[in-house]
């Protein structure tokens, strides 16, 4: 109930008029006779509700004083009646809640918070313990932090590299979050990092703290350079204004030398203070955190800094783990008898695990379920995921899977045979044989070497 139906009060509009009731007369062509019938405390025939009181036919307290036949908001039980306007708005009733312009925008920022994140795929872990994985990972980086704690001393710098999809991130997130640096510089390489950026980020966490850099393998030449000569242990080089390094120096000039020409260029308070900041360490403290991809890419000098590599290798019983563990949240429960076909799908495709948890999603909203057992599963990975992965992306995984066998023609028999090892679905299946084929005879024509003229 209402504010305004509790304690017997009565129902009136904002500006004190009352809302127009039923009238005797205009229902007496109904069915329905309500006369006699007395209401205290609404009293309707052994059925008690407080806060209302009906006498004979009527509300107390409604003004009757439009035309018969008139109904609610004037309009008659025949709806032929006029309209009459009612007499304030509905926000502004006894018990009716009014929302300020500030509480709007408020609750359109939770409902469009709400919508990105029904979209948003989230495989973080608060711990290395929920680290879903099959092997020794989680026990072998547990063991160096806890021999970094016992010894008061910076983590080791650790290299995590493994195929897309492994969850190197992930790993090397929740390993920040057990070591509980005291600050955490993180940059994705992908995008570009400029020297001055990770000059600054070593500097602030040079005491203790981490610099995570994903897809380390892709940094230039000058921020490997920087990075080999930081993990080796001797001090930042001073940064021009324009943010790369200092003048090279010629062979003949000493430190002092230097310092002398550092000292007479440098010019202003403001100059003295940006100087203090951009001085170098004296003794790295600092821990490097790089995860990879392609290790074939990274530069010698750099992944022999690393004092420990960790290789995460495909582990599909993990990767179901993790989808598991996500859908749960969701409140979409995976059954056991799909397991053996989300590891099959899961073990031959590389960084699917995504695009699955995406297709499960959306077509268990579309089919109002909450369980998907093996048959929905079946029909999201044949009909939905070729529509959500490359077809050069299950080309490349079928190459892997094929290793040296040969296949010349996408037959029948190919595709019915890829189709039972992979579990990929009769669509992908002649997509991956087709582009692996295409792709094959253009290899072949751009090894041939043209002919004489």
């Amino acid at each position: 109930m209402s504010d305004g139906m509790h304690g017997g009060e009565e129902v009136n509009g904002g500006d004190g008029s009352r809302e127009e009731g039923f009238d005797k007369e205009a229902m007496a062509g109904e069915s329905m006779s309500i006369e006699g019938v007395s209401v205290e405390g609404m009293n309707l025939e052994g059925m008690n509700l407080e806060g209302m009181n009906v006498e004979s036919n009527t509300q107390e307290g409604v003004k009757q004083d439009g035309p018969k036949g008139e109904g609610v908001n004037g309009v008659g039980m025949n709806g032929d009646g006029p309209k009459r306007e009612a007499s304030a708005p509905d926000s502004h009733r006894k018990g009716a809640v009014s929302r300020t312009p500030r509480a709007r925008a408020a609750a359109s920022r939770t409902q469009q918070a709400s919508t990105e994140n029904s979209s948003t795929i989230d495989f973080s872990v608060p711990t290395l313990k929920h680290f879903a994985t099959y092997t020794r990972v989680t026990q072998t980086l547990e063991a160096y932090l806890l021999a970094a704690l016992r010894e008061s001393r910076r983590l080791d710098h650790i290299l995590i590299n493994g195929r897309p999809g492994t969850g190197t991130s992930t790993l090397a997130r929740a390993l920040v979050r057990d070591y509980a640096p005291s600050r955490v510089e993180e940059f994705d390489a992908q995008g570009g990092i400029s020297t001055q950026k990770l000059h600054r980020a070593l500097l602030r966490a040079n005491k203790r703290g981490v610099v995570l850099i994903r897809h380390i393998e892709l940094l230039d030449p000058m921020l490997t350079h920087m990075l080999v000569n930081y993990m080796g242990g001797r001090p930042l080089p001073r940064l021009s204004r324009g943010g790369g390094e200092g003048r090279p120096s010629a062979p003949w000039e000493t430190d002092r030398d230097r310092a002398i020409a550092e000292s007479a260029r440098d010019t202003g308070d403001a100059h003295d203070a940006a100087r203090d900041v951009d001085a170098g360490p004296t003794t790295p403290g600092a821990t490097i955190i790089g995860t990879c991809l392609v290790p074939a890419r990274l530069n010698y000098s750099l992944r022999s800094r690393f004092e420990q590599t960790i290789n995460l290798r495909s582990d599909p019983k993990a990767l179901r783990a993790a989808l598991v563990r996500v859908m749960r949240q969701r409140g979409i429960a995976l059954e056991p008898s799909c397991f053996p076909r989300v590891d099959r799908f899961l073990g031959t495709l590389t960084d699917g695990t995504e695009p699955l948890a995406r297709g499960v999603l959306v077509r268990a909203d579309i089919e109002s379920v909450t369980t998907i057992d093996d048959e929905l599963m079946r029909s999201i990975i044949d009909e939905d995921m070729p529509t959500r992965i490359l077809d050069t992306h299950y080309a490349a995984a079928l190459r892997d899977h094929l290793g040296g066998r040969k296949i010349k023609a996408a037959t029948v028999e190919e595709i019915d045979r890829i189709v039972a090892e992979t579990q990929w679905g009769p669509i992908a299946a002649q997509a991956a044989i087709a582009t692996m084929l295409r792709e094959n005879r253009a290899r072949k024509r751009s090894e041939q070497p043209p002919a004489p003229l």
